[in-house]
């Protein structure tokens, strides 16, 4: 018997989820998360007794740090080598604003300063033609320039991304070879490795964010050997990334580009094992925690996947990941009155430090976990399994002071306040998912909701209603959903490559080869991490029509290209770009652009259940006040989810009480407690 381990390393709370798929049994750990030394964390997770019952097939390990590192701009100080007379685009970027109606919006800088962009004698055309070489010269003078620049700030990392570098990286890589020898232990990113795609500026950023956390990845990295080291773990590790795949914890230093979205993917792989355990399609997930809400979408029981994404506006990475939506909205969010008079909730958060006024570390503003409080869902003596004890009182002034500013009468400020911000953060979410909704042509009734983080079972049952959605399910342990979701990550190595040619001109011979060459890397890159079984291998092409500039990926068919395969690609790009746009160009000429293979090896437990312990129906339930809009404060049951054993079923209003979060059940709804350990609800 070996448990598989899956590991969410977020910024409060490290949590463990751990299964043994022959035993059918499930480990749960948790701990409070240490910033300034991420190992210890990881270690006290990892030294949990109950893993000495059984040996560790494999831990997966998501994290946040490279994510925060762009977020909060702490990671290293970025030298940018580039083509000379192209240092400023980084800094010129795209013509777009995330404020378009704001006229004192400021656009945000990139992660490199001015004053380090250093542009090379060298020139490359389109098609790879060497047009001026590299200056020996030139290739000197940058090396003095990144001495000084080292002298002044050791923490510093290289970026290096060239004109053309994706067709022919001979002078890239020449640059990075000469960095090398100069500096041996100065951490450098090649676009042509990062993000061999076609266009300058995103292949450029991204290469900067590669080389931003880089430093950063290397520690982390370090201190996950620490921390089995001194847990005794001897097994296989590997680094969630933000495609939810993983990759093999020696591939990571080389690679942190891939998890910049590492803390995020985790739930989303969680609500594709979800989706499969209930038998359902099509899925919107909604991970709540103390600062924002993570939302993802399943389709036909998959994940929607990505090739582009931005941490932060105007900073785009071109690297496969699943598509996340993420709003300032959590447990910690803050309230407050604008200018104009109106409820805000959030984007400010009150976080863990100091955290929500209920918390007595100092908060100062009520926050959504207060109003929650105040409404009578959370209980104060059992929050965090009683971990962490809530002053029930310490946030009433504040509230009453926002529900007078709105009008309310004083006898029940504090109740309309709460509500005020309670819908209000429910708005804001089931806003977001209608965003997505829209964006893509989906209808929210045809969707099932699935909460999870320590406050979307709270807030789910009412952005269900908010979006026509009759169905929730909410799985086992949600507060530790996105380490669940790192344990059932399935082993996956992406490949790209720029391939631009007219469908009409296409060499099959030279697109076979190049297809062959990305699918060879990518299995060997999986056979590098141990995968034996045959995995399965997925094909796709970037097109569009001559003249375009933005494409659609298609799927490429099984079995070698064929002038047939063309035909169909055609044919399916023409059917995808009228399901976009609405409409296709007949006749006109259409363009392959960009190449991707993922190899994907599968693993075990994505559909494993975890029975309820109970076995006979739990006795009368304790009630308390607890109000609901338009109800006031009913005598609500409270069940401990412990005590409901499978079959189960009950109506609302109830709360369902666990230690890592809690589910709203509003009145009228019926909820079933499912063999697979889930709670089925169905919304009146």
């Amino acid at each position: 018997m070996a448990v598989r381990i899956g590991i969410d390393t977020g910024g409060t709370f490290t949590d463990l989820v751990g299964f043994d798929a022959d035993a059918r049994r499930f480990v749960y750990a948790k701990s409070s998360s240490t910033p300034g030394d991420p190992s210890a964390a990881l270690t006290a997770v990892l030294s949990d007794p109950q893993l000495d019952e059984a040996g560790v097939e494999r831990i997966v390990v998501g994290t946040t740090v490279a994510t925060n590192a762009i977020l909060q701009r702490s990671g290293a100080r970025i030298v940018f080598i580039t083509t000379a007379g192209f240092e400023d685009v980084p800094f010129i970027g795209r013509m777009d604003k995330a404020e378009i109606y704001n006229l004192n919006w400021k656009k945000p800088s990139p992660l490199a300063n001015r004053s380090d962009c250093y542009g090379v004698q060298e020139r490359v055309t389109h098609d790879g033609e060497v047009l001026t070489p590299l200056d020996p010269a030139s290739l000197q003078a940058m090396l003095d320039f990144v001495r000084v620049r080292r002298e002044q700030t050791p923490d510093l990392a290289v970026a290096v991304a060239l004109l053309f570098s994706y067709v022919r990286p001979d002078h890239e890589w020449a640059v990075g070879e000469a960095l090398r020898d100069a500096f041996p232990d100065l951490p450098i990113s090649l676009s042509h490795e990062v993000a061999p795609i076609w266009r300058e500026y995103e292949r450029g950023s991204t290469a900067i964010g590669d080389a931003f956390v880089k430093p950063i990845m290397r520690d982390y990295v370090a201190g996950v050997r620490v921390a089995l080291e001194a847990s005794g773990r001897d097994a296989p590790v590997s680094m969630l990334k933000s495609n939810g795949g993983h990759l093999g914890l020696d591939h990571a230093p080389s690679q942190p580009a891939q998890f910049l979205l590492s803390g995020l993917a985790g739930g989303i792989v969680a609500a594709r094992a979800y989706a499969k355990l209930a038998g359902v399609e099509n899925v919107f997930s909604l991970d709540m925690g103390g600062t924002s809400a993570d939302i993802g979408t399943i389709e036909g029981g998959t994940e929607r996947s990505i090739s582009e994404f931005e941490v932060g506006f105007g900073i785009p990475v071109v690297i496969p990941s699943v598509d996340v939506a993420t709003l300032g909205a959590g447990g910690g969010s803050i309230a407050w009155i604008d200018k104009g008079g109106l409820l805000q909730v959030g984007p400010q958060s009150a976080g863990a430090e100091p955290g929500p006024m209920c918390y007595g570390k100092g908060g100062a503003q009520p926050t959504t976990t207060d109003a929650n409080l105040a409404l009578g869902r959370l209980n104060p003596a059992y929050f965090l399994g009683g971990r962490v004890p809530l002053d029930a009182e310490a946030a009433l002034p504040a509230l009453r002071e926002i529900g007078l500013a709105l009008g309310a009468d004083a006898a029940d400020a504090v109740e309309l306040a709460s509500h005020a911000i309670v819908d209000t953060a429910n708005e804001n979410m089931a806003n977001q998912i209608r965003l997505i909704a829209v964006d893509r042509g989906l209808d929210t009734r045809e969707f099932t909701l699935v909460p999870f983080g320590g406050a979307g079972p709270v807030h789910g049952r009412a952005c269900a209603e908010l979006l026509g959605i009759r169905r929730m399910l909410v799985p086992p342990h949600p507060g530790l959903s996105s380490a669940f979701g790192a344990a059932v990550a399935h082993l996956r190595a992406d490949r790209t490559q720029t391939f631009i040619s007219r469908f009409d001109l296409l060499d099959v011979h030279r697109f076979q080869t190049v297809l062959d060459g990305l699918t060879e890397a990518a299995l060997a890159e999986l056979a590098a991490d141990g995968v034996i079984r045959d995995p399965s291998v997925l094909r796709s092409l970037d097109m569009r029509y001559a003249g375009q500039n933005y494409e659609r990926e298609v799927p490429i068919p099984d079995g070698p290209i064929t002038t047939e395969t063309l035909r169909i690609l055609e044919q399916r790009f023409a059917e995808l770009h009228k399901e976009f746009y609405g409409f296709a160009l007949e006749g006109e000429p259409v363009e392959a652009v960009l190449l991707r293979v993922s190899a994907i090896g599968m693993a075990d437990g994505d559909a494993l259940t975890e029975p309820p312990v109970a076995t006979e129906p739990p006795g009368e339930p304790p009630t308390r006040p607890v109000a609901f809009r338009g109800y006031g404060y009913l005598a609500t049951p409270i069940y401990r989810r412990e005590t409901l054993p499978a079959g189960f079923s009950f109506a609302g209003p109830a709360i369902v009480e666990e230690p890592d979060s809690t589910t709203v059940i509003y009145p009228g709804d019926t909820c079933t407690v499912r063999v697979d350990g889930m709670v089925d609800v169905e919304l009146e």
